[in-house]
Parts: structure tokens; C-alpha cells; sequence
């Protein structure tokens, strides 16, 4: 069940229509980003196990602003590092946009309805847990974020919605192949994110960070033993690679939709929920944009 929550954590708004919106703009290069940003996050996070996490539990710390305050009996140092974690609010703005998307398609109203929704649930959300409720609620949405992931890769596989969907991968790959060669290649030369091997090597660099951040370190405390914190990590990686995989979204929405994203009115952040509009009953679309919206309260 932590391990759910862990993976819910390390999700985000990003992960549900950011991936899928950069696997419909450059094609099959992007499944570089959505092997590796989980790697890398998790190597970051078996370094704040392994070399914080111990010293942590000694001092009974929750987060790693009371980590840092201990460790060096410094008040200056606590509260030094909790403003730096201000820097995070560029994470924030990205759950807002993502809130604002869904509500903006699913619910047909005006972005600033939209985002005073987004704003709300998510102050209350905030307010109102504590790290315990934040757990079990992030727990629950893990499972249902990780449902998602799961019937996008099996749609992938099977080439769902296609006219010729038992092809599954090949039809998806003449079909983007005859769209941009471009969309096809192990490297996408005409963006500069997956233009080049240092660019792939980059995406892991850059993760490693990402298993630091404060609101990594509850889960992580949560377990005492070093045998259930490994084993803990291990799965949380699993479930965090799978719902990675919403990236394929993105290469069944260009092949499925062409360029349509790009018309007026209309932009590549919108690839899953309307991936979902279009294969589903509206009902069953509606439970995806909860999926989606659980994993922004995830990671508020």
C-alpha cells in the first residue's frame, strides 16, 4: 500500500498529459524519457535512503528540513531549507495547468472556472492532510493511476481503436511512418530534448535529484527496517515505470488523430483525455479524468 502511495508521489500531472503530449509530438524517441526519468528518480531515492534515511529515524524526522536542522543543530539551517523548498511552487504551477486541462475538457467550462477548482480542491487537500491521511489517500490513488497506465499500454499493444487493431506496434509505426519519418527514429533530430545520446543521457541526470525532494521523504520514513525499505523501493519502482508508460498514449493519439492536435483550439496537453473521449463511453472517460486528477492531489 506504500508502495502506491510512493509511486502516486513520484507521479504527477506531467506524467498524464505531459509524457503523452511529447510521445505526439516526436514519436517513438520519447520512450527514452519515460524508461529513464523513473530510473534516475530512483537512484535518487536509494541515495536519500540509504545515506539520510538511517540518521533520520535516530532523530525521529519526518521531512528532510527537520533532517538538516538535526543533523547539524542549526534552527537557521531548518528553516533555511524549507524556503528553498519555495522553489517547488514551479512544480505547483505545473498541477495547476494539469488540474485546468482536465477540468477545461472533461467539464466543458472556462479556464479560470477551471483553475479556481484546481486552486481549491487542492488547498483543502493540502490543509486539511496530514502525513498519515496523505499516505492512505495516495495509496488509494496509486492503484487507481496505476489502473490507467495499465489499459494504456495494453491499448498500445493492441493498436485499440484502429482499423487494423490486432497489428497492434507495427500498425502504429507504419502509420507514423508514413505521417514524419522523423516520429519513428531511436532519435528525433528536430528537438533538441531526444536529438542526441548526451540529450537520453541527460534525462537520467536530471531525475536523480528529483528522489530528494521533501515530500519524498514521509513515505520513506514511514518504514523502519532496511529489509522493507528495500523491498518497499522496489515495488514503488515497478509501479512507477508502468505508469511511465502513459507516454504510449502519445504515439496511439498521433496515429489515431494525425495532426489535429495542432490545429486551432486544440494542443498536444490534451492527447490523453481526448485519447479517452474518443475510444470510450463517456462515463468510463470520466473516471480517467479522475485518475489524472489523482495524480495531481498526489503530488501537491
Amino acid at each position: 500500500f506504500l508502495a502506491f502511495a510512493f509511486a502516486a508521489t513520484t507521479a504527477s500531472g506531467a506524467t498524464f498529459l505531459g509524457t503523452p503530449a511529447l510521445g505526439y509530438e516526436w514519436g517513438f524517441a520519447t520512450l527514452w524519457a519515460n524508461f529513464l526519468y523513473p530510473t534516475g528518480m530512483y537512484v535518487g531515492i536509494f541515495i536519500s535512503m540509504k545515506m539520510i534515511i538511517t540518521t533520520g529515524n535516530r532523530y525521529g524526522n519526518r521531512s528532510i528540513p527537520e533532517y538538516l536542522g538535526d543533523r547539524y543543530q542549526s534552527e537557521g539551517i531548518r528553516v533555511l531549507v524549507a524556503l528553498f523548498s519555495l522553489v517547488l511552487f514551479f512544480y505547483l504551477a505545473g498541477q495547476l495547468v494539469s488540474g485546468l486541462v482536465m477540468f477545461e475538457i472533461m467539464l466543458g467550462i472556462s479556464p479560470e472556472a477551471a483553475l479556481t477548482i484546481t486552486s481549491t480542491v487542492l488547498l483543502v487537500y493540502v490543509v486539511l492532510g496530514g502525513a498519515h491521511a496523505d499516505i492512505l489517500t495516495d495509496g488509494v490513488q496509486g492503484f487507481m493511476m496505476l489502473l490507467v497506465a495499465v489499459s494504456i499500454i495494453i491499448m498500445f499493444l493492441t493498436g485499440y481503436g484502429l482499423e487494423d487493431p490486432g497489428a497492434g506496434v507495427s500498425r502504429i509505426s507504419q502509420n507514423l511512418q508514413a505521417q514524419d519519418s522523423h516520429l519513428v527514429t531511436l532519435l528525433n533530430d528536430k528537438t533538441p530534448l531526444y536529438h542526441s545520446w548526451w540529450s537520453i543521457f541527460a534525462i537520467f541526470i536530471s531525475h536523480i535529484p528529483l528522489g530528494l525532494l521533501p515530500h519524498i521523504g514521509n513515505k520513506l520514513w514511514a518504514l523502519k527496517e532496511s529489509r522493507q525499505q528495500n523491498k518497499f523501493v522496489y515495488l514503488a519502482f515497478s509501479f512507477a515505470l508502468t505508469m511511465a508508460m502513459l507516454g504510449l498514449a502519445g504515439l496511439l493519439a498521433r496515429a489515431l488523430f494525425g495532426d489535429a492536435l495542432y490545429e486551432p483550439g486544440a494542443n498536444p496537453n490534451q492527447t490523453l483525455p481526448l485519447l479517452f473521449i474518443e475510444l470510450f463511453p463517456s462515463w468510463l472517460a470520466a473516471l480517467v479524468g479522475i485518475g489524472v486528477l489523482a495524480a495531481i492531489m498526489s503530488t501537491a
